[in-house]
């Protein structure tokens, strides 16, 4: 990395987190050796975990495990909390930045999507580049259709697997699911829309709608799409300014949760 890069990597990571300081945010800065849980066993690879003096620790892979387990340890009275430092992942080391809300309302996740698309259209403004797509999902969404159409689990894989052949056999080409799926995710908004308009979570992906339209970003709701992390179980999204690399990524976790992570290395900002 040269003498530019590094430079550039540390403005960036400064004026983040002063961004977040001004907005609010309590900045966290931890030990990248912590105390290894067993509940986080699915989350640690086992290649980060070790022992000494008969006590199990973990190298930091993912700032949003580390964080919740700091806040649930020490009972913090926060909710919104910015970071920026290094991880540890398949085997290298790169910084990651980002936020974690806890228990927050619709209001407070739409402001910080907000906060982070201003921010990160500010910083390739210089690049004469502009964000290209939001992509947005929700499982809850596929929820509502199993229940009001009454489909099986066998529904939900399929959709996931975007087996739309499988689909049609399964309900047939009329179906409203098969419809959707098999339009362009451009088009998916407007017909989950007729359908479940008057839902809260529906509510939640209209308001992150209107902020890409006015940024002129190109919005999908893509019911087919996965979500980047395995712990997400809500509302999740992803921003990019290619179709390669998401600058964004973000969303609901452990029930009562909302992260955003910002891509700063490997595509990212720097």
């Amino acid at each position: 990395m040269s003498n530019q890069q590094i430079l550039a990597k540390t403005a960036l990571g400064y004026n983040y987190i002063k961004l977040l300081s001004e907005e609010g945010y309590k900045l966290i800065d931890l030990n990248m050796i912590e105390p290894f849980r067993i509940e986080d066993k699915m989350y640690q690879p086992s290649s980060l975990v070790f022992e000494r003096d008969q006590r199990m620790y973990a190298i930091r892979s993912d700032w949003t495990r580390s964080l919740l387990n700091y806040n649930e340890s020490y009972f913090l009275d926060d909710q919104m909390f910015g970071y920026y430092g290094p991880v540890i992942r398949n085997n290298r080391s790169f910084y990651q930045a980002g936020v974690e809300l806890y228990e927050p309302d619709q209001m407070s996740i739409v402001r910080s999507i907000k906060l982070h698309l201003d921010f990160v259209k500010e910083q390739i403004a210089a690049q004469d580049k502009s964000l290209r797509s939001l992509v947005v999902n929700n499982d809850y969404l596929i929820d509502l259709y199993l229940k009001k159409y009454n489909l099986d689990e066998q529904i939900r894989i399929l959709i996931y697997d975007k087996n739309l052949s499988g689909l049609r056999e399964e309900l047939g080409k009329e179906h409203a699911l098969c419809k959707i799926l098999s339009t362009r995710a451009s088009q998916q908004f407007e017909l989950v829309q007729q359908e479940f308009a008057d839902d809260q979570e529906m509510q939640l992906i209209n308001h992150i709608k209107k902020i890409a339209d006015q940024n002129q970003i190109k919005f999908m709701l893509d019911l087919s799409f996965r979500s980047p992390q395995s712990y997400y179980n809500g509302l999740y999204f992803q921003v990019f300014l290619n179709y390669d690399t998401p600058l964004l990524s973000g969303g609901e976790y452990n029930d009562s949760a909302f992260g955003i992570a910002l891509n700063i290395e490997d595509g990212g900002l720097v």
